[in-house]
Parts: C-alpha cells; sequence; structure tokens
C-alpha cells in the first residue's frame, strides 16, 4: 500500500519521490531535519515561475478568442449571413489588441504578484506527513518537529549561533553542533551567552539582511554572518524564491549600508526571499563549520603564521 498519490497530493509527491527526498536531507549520514525543511524540499523545482504562468496566461487568452471566433463565424454562416469575414476581422482585430494589453501589463505582473508555496505547511502536515504516517506507522525516518524545544544554553559555549527560525535552530541542535563545536544555538540577541563570538544566520530576504545589521550594531566585532545572501539564490532554478508584496522604502534604507551588489539589491526591492529553512540541513552544518574555521584561525596568530609559510596547506605536487 502506497501513502502518497501524486494526482491528490501537495508537489505531487509519491513514496519514491519522499523517500528521495529524505535521504538528500540526510546525506548519506543520517543528518535530522525538521518538518519545514522536509516542506521546502517537496516545494524545490515546483514554485511558480511568474514567466511561465504569464505565458499561459497569454495562450489562455489567444485560444479563447480564436475558439468564439470561430463559433461566431460558424453560426453566421450557418444562418446565411454574409458578415463571416468581417467576424474573422474582428476576431483578429480583438486578438492582437488583447496581446497588446498583455504585454503592456507584463512588467508589472512580473514585479508585483506574489508568489506563494505550492501548498500550505498545515495542509502538507495534513495530507502528506499524517497520511505518511497512517500508513507506515511513523513520521518520515529522520524527521524531528520543528517546534521541539531548544535545550538549555550551555554554560560555556564556544560559540553561539544567532537564527530566528526555531526549526533551523532545532535541525542544528538535533545534529548536535553542541558536542561538534561547543555552539549555543539561540533565536533572540538577549539570549546570548557573553564574550563568544556569534554566527548570524538568516533568509536572503530585507528582514534577514536588517537581522544581521541589528545583531551587528548590538554586538559588533563578535557577530560572523553565515547566511543566505541573495546572490546565492540569484539565477539558481532550483532555489525556493517566495514573494509577499514588497519591502517598504524604510525598510530598503535599513540595508542602504550592507555590502550588496546591485543585482542583489534589486532583487530585494522586488519583494523576492528565499527561506533559511530551505537550506538542506548538510549545508548548513557545513556554513557553520567553515566559519567556526575562520574565526578560530582569527584568533590563532601561530596559526595564521604557519599557514602564511605553507603549513597546514594542501600540497601542490
Amino acid at each position: 500500500m502506497f501513502a502518497l498519490e501524486p494526482k491528490e497530493s501537495p508537489f505531487r509527491l509519491h513514496d519514491v519521490r519522499m523517500r528521495k527526498l529524505i535521504e538528500r536531507l540526510g546525506d548519506g549520514r543520517n543528518l535530522r531535519y525538521t518538518l519545514p525543511q522536509l516542506w521546502y524540499a517537496a516545494a524545490r523545482g515546483r514554485v511558480p515561475d511568474l514567466r511561465e504562468t504569464f505565458f499561459g496566461l497569454r495562450m489562455a487568452v489567444s485560444m479563447l478568442i480564436v475558439i468564439a471566433t470561430i463559433i461566431g463565424t460558424v453560426v453566421v454562416a450557418v444562418n446565411g449571413l454574409a458578415f463571416w469575414a468581417v467576424g474573422i476581422g474582428v476576431g483578429v482585430v480583438v486578438l492582437v489588441a488583447a496581446n497588446l494589453v498583455l504585454n503592456a501589463v507584463r512588467p508589472r505582473y512580473l514585479a508585483t504578484t506574489s508568489v506563494r508555496m505550492p501548498a500550505g505547511f498545515d495542509r502538507f502536515q495534513q495530507e502528506v506527513i499524517a497520511r505518511w504516517t497512517q500508513v507506515y506507522g511513523a513520521p518520515p525516518p529522520g524527521s524531528i518537529d520543528g517546534r521541539t524545544p531548544l535545550p538549555p544554553v550551555p554554560a560555556r559555549p564556544r560559540f553561539a549561533v544567532l537564527c530566528p527560525e526555531s526549526s533551523v535552530l532545532t535541525c542544528l541542535s538535533a545534529n548536535n553542533v553542541a558536542g561538534l563545536w561547543g555552539m549555543a544555538p539561540v533565536g533572540r540577541i538577549d539570549q546570548l551567552p557573553p564574550g563568544v563570538p556569534v554566527l548570524v544566520l538568516h533568509d536572503a530576504s530585507v528582514r534577514g539582511i536588517t537581522f544581521v545589521a541589528d545583531a551587528r550594531a548590538a554586538l559588533g566585532a563578535r557577530v560572523v554572518p553565515v547566511g543566505l545572501a541573495p546572490r546565492a539564490v540569484l539565477g539558481k532554478e532550483k532555489a525556493v524564491r517566495l514573494r509577499e508584496g514588497r519591502p517598504t522604502a524604510d525598510e530598503l534604507a535599513r540595508i542602504s549600508g550592507e555590502r550588496l551588489t546591485a543585482d542583489e539589491r534589486a532583487w530585494l526591492a522586488d519583494g523576492w526571499q528565499t527561506p533559511l529553512a530551505s537550506v538542506p540541513p548538510a549545508k548548513l552544518l557545513a556554513a557553520l563549520g567553515s566559519a567556526v574555521e575562520r574565526v578560530e584561525r582569527a584568533l590563532n596568530p601561530d596559526r595564521q603564521r604557519a599557514e602564511a609559510v605553507g603549513f597546514l596547506t594542501w600540497p601542490t605536487r
């Protein structure tokens, strides 16, 4: 018995594809992942593309006009009227006019139309996770609820990771960042332990960039940005890019001092965002591991000198 039917399931999921998603999230290492991460993984490559949607709209309008013209011409001809040529002419004029109007509204459509997930998280839980659990007797292997409470902050951590997304912090805790790097995952600045480097994870969004700016203003040089930069998702077909309205002038002004390219600023100004929870656990852990190495190298002058003279580097011969 199969749990998922592609015609009925959000994201056209079936059991085989679901298992492949689970394997990818586990990365062959039995990494733990949250249900929101599975939700985003299922949506990868299936979020609406506005250019394709608009093309479909243009084709639908054109087909309706053509069909209406054909029907009108047939009706006129059947009734013995000699105005069928006029009907065809009117249909052609309407078709051309409709396409001119669509061309005129296309830029605004592409710039302002909302882009959402194919199905909400609640529906995903009800129609995918609940069904899977019913058939197989357990939730998807390796999954954890993104609302699982975080463990207490260690008394003397070596690092802290600051992230406003609770499901990402849950994922990091479940994959033992405390044991790997002595890292304390926290969701707010006021929860941070004093005096340790703070690795800041954030969305690729105006809100995410602002979160980094606020952290830097409050913590100064302790902040090490490790989040999802807009450049990381620009031009990536499989990235989950969403839009719910456009940022205000005040919101854009708050990120004016950040180091962003012109393309990144334009992307953010158009309201696009990529949620951090759409990043698989393996990539999150790899980004944190690289950041930890950079911090340790910066805090260790002996290591810096050794690397400068060729030690701790891969041999070139």
